[in-house]
């Protein structure tokens, strides 16, 4: 059960992928910020709790580190945190998490985006497909991960759909 919407808005700097998982809001919470699978869709957890005021160190590459500060946390519900990788400047992401018939929904929103919003879209689309992969079971290689990524990319030439 994949992407729902997505939307980028460049004048207000922000992303947002809404995205239903055939699993449940626990399941998919446990996924999505265990530190044993998530470098099977994001990255090496290298630093930092899941509690408000932690630091979290998420590393993507050898020595390529996003630090985000917890602002909020409602197991199985939402995680919203700041977002700085070292080139970039500090940015928002939330995590809405709520339970419908068919499993889970994820609002995912990232806003206050200091670069193309479009590389952001396309960023989070592929690590979403990641972690889809791995609630189904089946996680896919790292190594196709850009490959998927420049797809959905030149993709976005069609213009996301904005979210109702």
């Amino acid at each position: 059960m994949p992407l729902i919407r997505k939307f980028a808005d460049d004048s207000s700097g922000s992303v947002v992928l809404r995205w239903c998982f055939n699993v449940s809001a626990d399941r998919l919470w446990n996924v999505l910020t265990g530190c044993q699978t998530l470098p099977l869709w994001l990255g090496t957890h290298r630093a930092g709790n899941l509690v408000v005021g932690s630091t979290v160190k998420i590393e993507y590459a050898e020595g390529y580190i996003c630090e985000s500060l917890i602002e909020r946390i409602d197991p199985a519900t939402a995680l919203e945190m700041s977002w700085k990788f070292p080139e970039e400047s500090k940015s928002k992401v939330s995590w809405i998490l709520r339970s419908v018939p068919i499993g889970a929904e994820l609002v995912l929103t990232h806003s206050n985006i200091s670069v193309d919003v479009a590389t952001y879209l396309a960023g989070w689309e592929t690590h979403l497909t990641y972690l889809e992969s791995v609630l189904l079971g089946a996680p896919r290689s790292m190594d196709q991960f850009w490959d998927l990524y420049r797809e959905i990319y030149e993709s976005l030439g069609d213009s996301p759909a904005p979210l109702p």
